[in-house]
This record gives C-alpha cells, structure tokens and sequence, in this order.
C-alpha cells in the first residue's frame, strides 16, 4: 500500500468503472467492444477492466511484476481477460516493440489505431517541492517520456497522468482515449501549454467527488 501511495495508484470504485463503461458504449455503440481493441496501459490489478466481454480486444499492462501476477490468477479464478494479452510494461520508459505483437500490430497501423481505445485510470502523483500540497518529489521525471515532452508541455510534465496522455497523445495519434484525472487537464492554469499540444476532442464526461476513491482525501472532482 504504501509503494501505491507513493505513485499516486488508486483503485476505481465498481460504481464508477460501470458509469464509465456505459459513457464508453453511449459515445462509441452498444458493439463497441466487439468493434474496437481495448488496452488499459495503467492496470494496475484489473480492476478498470471488470465488466468487459470481449477479452480476445483487451490487453491490460501495468509497471509492476506483482500486479501482473495478480491480474493472471484473478484470469486462473474467472477473470475475462487472455493471459498472453496480461503483461508488465513500463509506458513511461519502455519502447512499443516491447508490445505484444498485435498490439504493436494496431498501434502501428492508422487505420487499425482509429479503433484503438485506451482505457484507463492513470497515477495522479506529481513531482516538485510545494508548501502543503502533495508531491512525490521526482516521481514524474525520472522516465524517458518526460525527457521526451518536458519542453513541449512545460510544467505539466510533472505530472504522471499528463505524462501518459503525451505520449499517446503524440505516439499513438488517432486512437481514443477513456481515462479518469482530476480537471487540471481542463482547467489547471500550470497545464496550459499542454492544452496547446494536447489538442483532442472532448466528446463526453461525467465528474465524480474525489474521496470516492480508494486512499484518495480532499473536496475535489475527478472526472472520466
């Protein structure tokens, strides 16, 4: 618990990985998890994933060895999910060939990435030495993707889900994107340049209190 607190990792809430889930299907077609791929690329445990059906289109990644485990014994005792689509990846640090090779087969084809949705809830924890605030000093720039982005986004880069949303943003373009953050990414003065790099499309969003999450404290909304 502590190691997850330290990265910013939290739990989504069942009730709120079902509302999102139905945003999903009302934006993209009650089929859509048969038409599209789904790669949740901060898993974590799964738990995002709970509720879909089609586990030949889902991969579900996560930086940690541990939880990976977890995610293959959770298939063992009735989990939807394929166990060769299970596996560790840091997205901060690792290079796509490292992908499974119809992942890499999508994420390299534009047309295949246009049904490419990356689902996810991505760490919140941000770096720097504020006054009263909750930093993890260097947790957002000891990675590859910040070196990459830092000049492009300036102080965003200190923020993990910021981090991620880069690089698929830049790396992955034409492929949608499902994700909970807190509305920094809206609204956040310190994000303005990467509102000017992250041009994407809102199409939907429901905003939820922040304590509903697990290990998460303070009066503030996150948003899917």
């Amino acid at each position: 618990q502590d190691i997850r607190e330290r990265k910013g990792s939290f739990y989504t809430p069942q009730i709120w990985v079902e509302l999102s889930q139905r945003y999903l299907a009302n934006a993209l077609g009650e089929d859509w998890q048969d038409e599209y791929y789904i790669w949740d690329c901060a898993a974590g445990t799964g738990n995002l994933l709970a509720g879909l059906t089609n586990k030949y289109n889902i991969w579900a990644s996560t930086i940690d060895k541990q939880d990976v485990d977890v995610m293959k014994d959770r298939i063992q005792n009735g989990a939807n999910l394929l166990e060769d689509h299970v596996f560790q990846f840091n997205f901060l640090n690792d290079d796509f060939s490292k992908l499974p090779k119809k992942l890499q087969e999508i994420i390299n084809d534009p047309e295949k990435r246009k049904k490419l949705v990356v689902y996810i809830n991505p760490p919140y924890a941000e770096s720097g030495t504020g006054v009263g605030r909750n930093f993890k000093t260097k947790v957002a720039l000891e990675n590859k993707t910040h070196e990459k982005y830092k000049d492009k986004i300036g102080n965003a880069a200190n923020e993990l889900f910021v981090l991620f949303l880069a690089r698929i943003y830049d790396e992955m373009n034409g492929c949608l994107v499902g994700h909970f953050s807190t509305l920094k990414i809206l609204q956040g003065p310190n994000l303005s340049h990467f509102r000017s790099f992250f041009q994407a499309k809102l199409e939907k969003i429901f905003i939820v209190p922040a304590f509903t999450f697990d290990n998460v404290k303070g009066q503030f909304p996150i948003g899917f």
